[in-house]
């Protein structure tokens, strides 16, 4: 079931395009790159496909796909991007619609996960006054392509 005015259900029912389109999909899970305006190259969502808000409310089928999820999509990005690390978090407060943040952090960006936060919000904030330059769809695009490519071979 999906929710009107849900920005995650809006993109599971194809109202908005993520740039490159659907990197992976299983019975459960869908992963695709951030949407447009694109702050960093690599940063993936991996969202459930189905609406809910709370992960105490998953089935006990998408709580068991969701680990080889993750692991997949971190291996894919990393062979991809080569970052330092990725971080992989969730915060439910704007889209109240369960996902997950796949970051990947370049190795000159900033340790530490309130500093790496501060980093993207930053970035984000320099990006909409025009100091700072958002990633193209195309670029994005690209990116996603190459982790289709690594986690259909894994």
């Amino acid at each position: 079931m999906l929710v009107s005015g849900c920005l995650a259900c809006n993109v599971l029912a194809g109202k908005v395009k993520a740039p490159g389109g659907t990197i992976y999909e299983d019975d459960y899970w869908i992963v695709e790159h951030s949407l447009v305006p694109v702050l960093l190259s690599g940063y993936l969502i991996i969202k459930l496909k189905r609406h809910c808000e709370n992960l105490a409310d998953l089935t006990p089928q998408e709580a068991i796909a969701l680990g080889p999820i993750i692991r997949k999509t971190c291996l894919a990005l990393s062979r991809v991007m080569k970052p330092a690390k990725i971080h992989v978090c969730s915060w439910g407060e704007q889209v109240q619609h369960i996902h997950f943040h796949v970051i990947p952090r370049a190795w000159d960006m900033p340790v530490g996960n309130l500093q790496l936060l501060i980093y993207l919000r930053f970035k984000k904030l320099a990006n909409q006054l025009s100091f700072g330059k958002w990633i193209s769809a195309e670029a994005a695009a690209a990116v996603a392509a190459k982790v289709r490519h690594e986690i259909e071979h894994l």
